[in-house]
């Protein structure tokens, strides 16, 4: 897999969050998110608040053993929405000011233990979230192309592992291929008996069962349920696709 350069995390997420809290503060709070049915523009930084607060207690926790309970979901009122939200991003701004990105941390995945997972996983959310609310309001900007890149290695080393899948879906089997093309970047995904494992390097004599191109905030934002695939360039059994997916 061709490595993308290293992004700059912390500030992609000022950036994200500066531009997600835009339109939250001028858009009605209860106005739904199309790529999220059932979520709202109010939804969309709450949630935030309940991950910023489970890093901060990760970073403070260190490598513990035992793992650190994810917080119940917040749900402060509307009124409340935006303060909880800069609160909680200033917490975490600053406990990962505190951790550097090698930092022995406690994570939920099976990725190295260290600050940079909880510093990956905030910047991919918040953009992620900020897409949508620029979806509700019909104007969106990709992701940008570093982290997007990071969004869909994080669903491979992180969320795919531990079953973190997007509803029912069907188990075939077969190779993969994802290439971003801007971040001249490709992953080879194997699914076999249900599982998904991610290649270095498949024997050049094995054939492809699905491809997909193009962006990498398309592919982003296709594995991670926002898009449909065929806003990439697909080939292959679409299916084999769907089954990457991830909530």
């Amino acid at each position: 897999m061709a490595k993308p350069r290293n992004t700059d995390y912390l500030t992609e997420l000022k950036h994200e969050a500066g531009a997600l809290r835009e339109i939250a503060d001028r858009e009605a709070p209860g106005r739904l998110v199309p790529s999220r049915p059932d979520v709202t523009i109010a939804d969309l930084p709450a949630e935030l608040v309940r991950l910023y607060g489970w890093a901060v207690d990760a970073l403070a926790s260190g490598a513990v053993e035992e793992g650190v309970p994810e917080p119940p979901p917040a749900r402060p009122a509307e009124a409340e929405t935006l303060a909880a939200f800069d609160a909680s991003l200033d917490r975490l701004l600053r406990a990962f000011e505190s951790h550097p990105a090698d930092s022995p941390v406690w994570t939920w995945a099976p990725v190295p233990w260290n600050a940079e997972f909880w510093q990956r996983r905030a910047a991919v959310a918040t953009a992620l979230a900020r897409w949508d609310a620029q979806m509700a309001v019909g104007s969106t900007a990709p992701l940008p192309t570093a982290l997007a890149a990071d969004a869909i290695s994080e669903v491979f080393e992180a969320f795919v592992p531990v079953g973190i899948r997007r509803g029912p879906h069907a188990e075939p089997g077969g190779l993969v291929q994802l290439f971003a093309q801007d971040a001249d970047a490709t992953w080879f995904v194997r699914l076999r008996d249900g599982l998904v494992s991610l290649l270095d390097d498949p024997e050049p004599r094995t054939a492809l069962q699905a491809r997909a191109a193009g962006s990498a905030s398309d592919i982003a934002l296709a594995l991670w349920g926002r898009l449909p695939f065929g806003i990439c360039d697909v080939a292959g059994e679409e299916a084999l696709l769907q089954s990457l997916r991830v909530r």
